[in-house]
């Protein structure tokens, strides 16, 4: 046994991974399975990490009748080879039900949440997780056939999670499993082919390797050429070209102007929103806005909006409008989640800058409120229109239209606050109390 273990290329491997992380807390995701017993076993003997601070992580997703078993099969390996054990109970099916998951995304979202805590938290200073060579090919070809672009294409990695299996295939974990007689669990549900990762594993991916042999390899090797493509793309980007813009994340024409380019400044767009996985599909989607109309859109997964405004087109999330109203008064005014401030002025009508004062005693008995159906408003120096068609002149995108504030007295606008003053609130020689107005988020 210790022969074997001394000789393992797999242990060498994992040292090899782990020798940056020497001082550090680990945990390792445990469901009792093959791999994650092999990935636990190889960290405990690998002679990279002390056993203190190794912790073993196991999420019982409460889908099957043996659930408890396998949490228990884990205790019991961890207890018999001295590291610390971690057990979490989630609801999968509440969490799918209410978000509008499949089983197996609310298992991953749950799953991954309590290792990004256990991060958080300082419990543990990173989580290795045993996905493999094997896992990274199905989910090459899983991203494939959902329409995936390059990106889709490219090796499994995180930014927050150690994978040091993910060159290892099967076939060295079972070689493995033999040299050290391990036991583990085995979750009867990988033969059912409901989910996806299932159907490839258990229908699609037999049947390739069956006609072309190292076919997984070969889409391995392709996987790590996108990656390294993808990396070049990735450094021509200018990010100067994605801003963001009160809540929306703003994309600029010159980003589609190279179509190599243009879905990856979509891609990095929509990061923001955590829709990393979007199909080729979503993303021509976006891309099309780029030629359409001002004010055209396009919904997107989890509730997110891409709209074409002018020179860009923006990614937000929609918020609902308030409807409320609070009096104006001199200092800071509060509402929705802005702060609208009036500052006392002097009232030097010849001097102060165009448009930046408004006379007190005309707005006194206004409110503060958003825009309404109906609202007039008498730009500065111009004439009284619509407040809609005040929004349209000065190219006021539409996601931002609810969210000025307004100083208004019935449906007339007396200030865009942080825009335009009406004409009929400007400060005059006969202006006793002037002030300025403006906005700040809160």
């Amino acid at each position: 046994m210790l022969y074997n273990l001394a000789m393992s290329g797999l242990l060498e491997k994992v040292a090899a991974r782990l020798a940056k992380y020497s001082d550090k807390t680990v945990a390792v995701a445990t469901s009792g399975g093959r791999d994650s017993v092999c990935l636990l076993h190889a960290v405990i003997n690998c002679g990279t990490i002390d056993r203190s601070r190794i912790v073993a992580v196991h999420v019982n997703h409460n889908l099957r009748e043996t659930a408890k078993r396998d949490e228990d099969f884990v205790r019991g390996f961890c207890e018999r080879n001295g590291v610390i054990f971690r057990a979490y109970s989630v609801d999968v099916k509440k969490n799918s039900s209410e978000n509008g998951l499949t089983i197996e995304q609310a298992a991953r979202e749950l799953r991954y949440g309590i290792f990004r805590e256990l991060i958080k938290s300082g419990a543990t200073d990173i989580v290795l997780t045993a996905h493999h060579a094997a896992d990274n090919a199905e989910s090459i070809l899983m991203h494939l056939f959902r329409g995936s672009g390059l990106d889709g294409l490219r090796v499994m990695k995180s930014t927050e999670f150690v994978r040091p299996f993910i060159d290892v295939y099967p076939d060295e974990l079972d070689e493995y499993v033999r040299d050290n007689s391990l036991e583990y669990v085995m979750d009867e549900t990988n033969s059912e082919d409901d989910a996806d990762r299932n159907f490839l594993r258990n229908n699609v991916i037999p049947l390739i390797e069956k006609r072309y042999k190292g076919a997984m390899r070969a889409v391995n090797a392709l996987s790590r050429e996108c990656d390294c493509v993808c990396g070049m793309l990735d450094g021509m980007l200018d990010d100067g070209l994605i801003t963001l813009d009160g809540g929306a994340v703003v994309i600029d024409d010159k980003a589609f102007q190279n179509p190599a380019l243009a879905g990856r400044y979509v891609r990095k767009a929509m990061s923001h929103f955590t829709l990393t996985d979007a199909t080729r599909t979503v993303i021509e989607r976006v891309i099309g806005l780029a030629s359409a109309r001002t004010g055209a859109i396009a919904e997107l997964p989890f509730g997110v909006i891409a709209a074409r405004e002018y020179g860009s087109v923006a990614l937000y999330i929609p918020r609902e409008s308030f409807v409320g109203e609070i009096p104006l008064d001199v200092g800071a005014n509060f509402i929705d989640g802005l702060a609208v401030d009036v500052a006392p002025s002097k009232c030097d009508h010849k001097r102060a800058p165009r448009g930046s004062l408004i006379d007190l005693g005309v707005v006194d008995g206004a409110v503060i409120r958003f825009r309404r159906d109906g609202d007039m408003f008498t730009p500065f120096g111009g004439g009284r229109k619509k407040l809609k068609q005040f929004f349209i002149d000065r190219k006021i995108p539409s996601r931002l239209r609810d969210r000025i504030p307004l100083v208004c007295k019935g449906g007339e606008v007396l200030c865009v606050v942080g825009i335009e003053i009406s004409d009929s609130v400007k400060i005059t020689e006969n202006t006793a109390r002037a002030a300025t107005v403006t906005m700040r988020w809160i």
